[in-house]
Order: structure tokens, then sequence, then C-alpha cells
């Protein structure tokens, strides 16, 4: 039997966001069935936290925070909050295409793991809205995403440039997740 997902190892990840438009939802996404990770961006020194979870027979949704003034450990209000939407399998991508039309209203982060182990994980709790909607990358299409809510993990001894090319291609010039 394949092991179930799990956000965090002690039950209390989740993510929860109202989407409206091109991919209409209520997301309540708790610990159980999510991925979550989170990374260090290499353009900037920023982060970036990644939610996943299978979407019925539509494949797997993903949401993507890049959140370029955060750094580790620390914890701030009314920061900008870059937020591209994915539907895996199917080239769907929607991007608010640069950090200025979405806001974490507060962010927090606790270690997980730390001295004497030196892993530097981290959970992040994170709450947020947009102004503006993510637009599709191609084609027409927006998703309007009025409030998001998060708990999840940042690994600062990792670097997250597996997704650069996709969410590159997307967002404005020099401007990412």
């Amino acid at each position: 039997m394949a092991e179930r997902t799990q956000c965090l190892p002690d039950g209390t990840g989740y993510l929860r966001a109202r989407l409206k438009g091109s991919i209409d939802a209520e997301l309540d996404w708790g610990n159980a069935d999510t991925g979550c990770t989170g990374a260090v961006r290499p353009t900037d020194g920023g982060i970036r936290v990644r939610f996943t979870r299978q979407s019925g027979s539509e494949g797997q949704l993903v949401l993507v925070f890049g959140i370029a003034a955060l750094r580790e450990g620390t914890s701030a209000k009314a920061l900008p909050v870059n937020v591209t939407v994915m539907r895996e399998g199917t080239g769907e991508f929607y991007g608010t295409q640069g950090d200025d039309k979405c806001t974490l209203d507060q962010v927090s982060q606790t270690p997980l793991v730390g001295i004497p182990h030196r892993s530097r994980v981290y959970r992040i709790v994170a709450r947020g809205f947009c102004t503006e909607p993510a637009r599709a990358l191609k084609g027409n299409g927006s998703i309007f995403i009025s409030r998001f809510d998060f708990a999840g993990r940042v690994d600062f001894d990792v670097e997250d440039d597996a997704d650069d090319a996709v969410l590159q291609a997307g967002s404005q010039k020099g401007k990412h997740p």
C-alpha cells in the first residue's frame, strides 16, 4: 500500500484559499494528502512555498507562493507575494506576474528541526489576499484569489530551482514566484 502524502510530520499543515474564475474552488486542504515544500529562491534569496493536491479527475492542482522579502526565521506583516496556480498535466498556468498584486497580512516561521541537528527547516504560517487576478500565461482566463492562508514548511538548506523554467516562462521578465 502506498504511503499517504503528509504536509507536516506533526499533522498541522494546511492550505485554504478561495479561487474564482477559470478555476472556481473553495480549497480546504488538510495535512493528509497535501504535499507542501518550501525552499530558497535562487534568484533573490527569498523563499518559495508550494502546495500540491490531487483535484479529482482533473489532475494535480498546485499553488506556489513566492516571497522575495522573507528571510530565514523571520516574521513579518504586509509583505508582497507572487502567486502561481497550475493544473499539472493540462497546460493551465495562471500567475500574478509580479509581487505587487498579492499581500501577506502576516507570516511567521518557527523551527521544526534545528541545532544540534544543523537542519534549517521551519514551519511557515501565513495569511494573505490578492487585489488583482492571476492571469493565464497562455490564452485567456484568470483566477481571482480573494484570500488564502497556509501552514507548510520551508527548508533553508535547499535551493529551489526545479521549477524555475516553468515559473519564469510565464512571469514578467525579472519577476518570479
